[in-house]
């Protein structure tokens, strides 16, 4: 494939909205011209992500992660640099201009991500187009109306219907020309039947990723044996969908979560829809699995409080319990939404109308207070062994507070609801503590981590002159012009005049041009460092010419005293040798005369 430009690449650079496309990943607060916020990359708890619109750049001062506008949709997406500009770039509605031929048209899909999103989003329509159009989806249809989802939300979510016959879509999508190979990676047949779709006679939700792309699909049972096909079943994980990273409806919610700093988590689809129809529009679910420490840590960028709305039977319980204890350890506030009068925010919504579900959310209870009464009604607290094991419960939660001060306020609360002797509460609660506990709210996953350094980068002269270039690249043609790679002792300083001199026989003088040809992540990290806090502001010129002449004076010097070594060796006992001293003295005296210039 062609390679991308480097008109291309500047361009995506300087027309990309950073502080968009970052406020897509973590919620911003604006400081002057600047911007902060938690930072994607690591469980911040305090804003320590900074961003410069004005030379699209990023940097963590906790986990030191940084780079430009490319550089961090690279790494929040998990693409390749080309993938990374042609994704930015169609956002942008930016033209791609390939090297070598300027009329060169890249096969359509780009990627396989395109061609996946793309296969998801025309099924989604065709789904929903078989709900609203056809004879067959009038059922489902039927139940959705009995359901009280409105036209509108049902538009928005796209639910569709699936149809029963298991062998149209291969024959659908064959005529597409899709291959057997790329179907078969889709999570949309069968494994056992690959000529058979996996979702059939079923209502369909459209699962999207935050930016709006269709990447996998719920469905709910309709008619026939539930015991025997399950209720819901979804997309099995692909290269393109992980379960325990997205959550359902965030990307219609991120907006209002992002406005009120808090989310509504529930159990499922129906939940989800009930509450953004009720205007509650911070309401998400997470897709076929459990709350994971992935979906927590993605919202605590953005919220400071989470409320649960999960089912009151004994699954629901645990499931809160287990819900608290993730969001209370990433230090977030819980409220639990405790719904009268339904079995779900879609049935209360259907036969009491909005209000009631607006008041749930504004009567939510704080989850300590939860905590207590379940316990309370789980073990008989009447006896001294219910009090003993009620409060080892609640043990459990405090353990998991971060602040003294939390914690303190808990014990006494659970002196009070239980009339438990607070100096044994203490001294039980003291003794357990000083035992690790048997469940940890973590996750198994490693949290993602800068590539382990090869070790400090020392900031010599020559690595201090290649940062002055970077800081203001267009300068590098002056430096060429007095400078070769040769001139360079430190291989890192070689390094990044390679670099350089390859963008300036590109044409380009983008900050993200350079850190693309970065091989050594220490220099990446140096580089952004050096320009984020603007280290060469004051007296540029003056900086950058010392920088300069002083390489030039330490490579004449090493090339004078390994000529001053040969001059040594001769010992003039033939013609020959006496005229290649004589060069070789006034190569010396070629090189005094440079350094006096100095």
């Amino acid at each position: 494939m062609a390679k991308i430009s480097s008109s291309t690449i500047d361009e995506v650079n300087q027309r990309t909205d950073f502080v968009s496309l970052v406020s897509e990943y973590a919620s911003l607060e604006k400081r002057g011209n600047e911007y902060w916020a938690k930072c994607p990359f690591h469980t911040d708890k305090t804003p320590s992500f900074h961003i410069i619109p004005e030379k699209g750049m990023y940097k963590c001062f906790s986990c030191g992660r940084g780079g430009s506008v490319i550089n961090f949709f690279m790494e929040m997406e998990k693409l390749s640099f080309p993938e990374a500009v042609l994704q930015l770039a169609k956002r942008g509605g930016i033209e791609v201009v390939y090297d070598g031929n300027s009329d060169f048209v890249p096969e359509e899909p780009t990627n396989k991500r395109d061609e996946y999103v793309g296969l998801y989003n025309r099924l989604a329509d065709t789904y929903r187009y078989f709900l609203t159009e056809t004879e067959m989806g009038k059922f489902a249809q039927d139940y959705l109306d009995s359901r009280g989802i409105s036209k509108e939300m049902a538009d928005r979510f796209k639910i569709g219907y699936s149809p029963a016959d298991g062998k149209w879509l291969k024959f659908f999508l064959k005529k597409k020309n899709y291959t057997d190979e790329f179907l078969a990676q889709t999570g949309l047949f069968s494994k056992k039947y690959p000529d058979f779709a996996f979702f059939r006679d079923r209502l369909m939700f459209p699962i999207f990723d935050r930016r709006g792309d269709v990447v996998a699909f719920s469905a709910r049972f309709l008619r026939g044996d539930p015991e025997k096909s399950g209720k819901y079943v979804n997309t099995p994980e692909t290269a393109h969908y992980k379960k325990g990273e997205t959550l359902f409806g965030f990307n219609f919610a991120k907006n209002e979560i992002r406005l009120t700093k808090k989310v509504v988590i529930c159990e499922g689809n129906f939940d989800v829809i009930a509450y953004h129809q009720a205007g509650i529009g911070n309401a998400v679910a997470s897709c076929g699995t459990a709350l994971t420490e992935n979906h927590v840590q993605m919202l605590e960028r953005f919220v400071d409080t989470v409320y649960l709305s999960f089912d009151s039977d004994n699954a629901g319980i645990e499931a809160t319990i287990k819900a608290i204890m993730l969001c209370r350890s990433n230090e977030l506030s819980v409220r639990i939404v405790k719904l009268e009068g339904g079995k779900d925010p879609a049935e209360i919504l259907n036969n009491f109308g909005k209000d009631v579900l607006v008041e749930a959310i504004n009567n939510a209870v704080i989850d300590a207070d939860f905590l207590l009464s379940v316990y309370a009604k789980k073990f008989d607290i009447a006896t001294l062994d219910g009090k003993r094991l009620a409060s080892y419960e609640f043990f459990k939660y405090i353990r998991v507070l971060k602040s003294d001060i939390q914690k303190e306020a808990c014990l006494n609360q659970l002196c009070q609801t239980y009339n438990l002797n607070p100096e044994a509460v203490r001294r039980d609660f003291s003794n357990q503590s000083s035992n690790p506990p048997e469940k940890k709210y973590v996750s198994n996953e490693k949290e993602s981590s800068p590539k382990a350094s090869k070790g400090p980068v020392v900031v010599n002269a020559e690595i201090r002159a290649m940062l002055a270039v970077v800081a203001r690249m267009e300068n590098f043609s002056v430096m060429r012009s007095t400078l070769n790679v040769d001139d360079f002792e430190d291989p890192l300083a070689r390094d990044m005049f390679i670099a350089l001199e390859e963008c300036f026989r590109e044409g380009s003088t983008s900050f993200d041009s350079f850190l693309s040809r970065c091989t050594d992540e220490r220099v990446r990290d140096l580089a952004v460092n050096s320009v984020t806090k603007g280290e060469f502001q004051e007296n540029y010129d003056k900086v950058f010419q010392d920088c300069v002449n002083l390489i030039k004076r330490n490579s004449l010097k090493r090339r004078r005293d390994h000529l001053q070594n040969q001059v040594c060796k001769f010992n003039q006992s033939t013609l020959e040798e006496k005229k290649n001293l004589e060069f070789l003295l006034s190569e010396i005296m070629g090189i005094d005369n440079e350094l006096k210039k100095l």
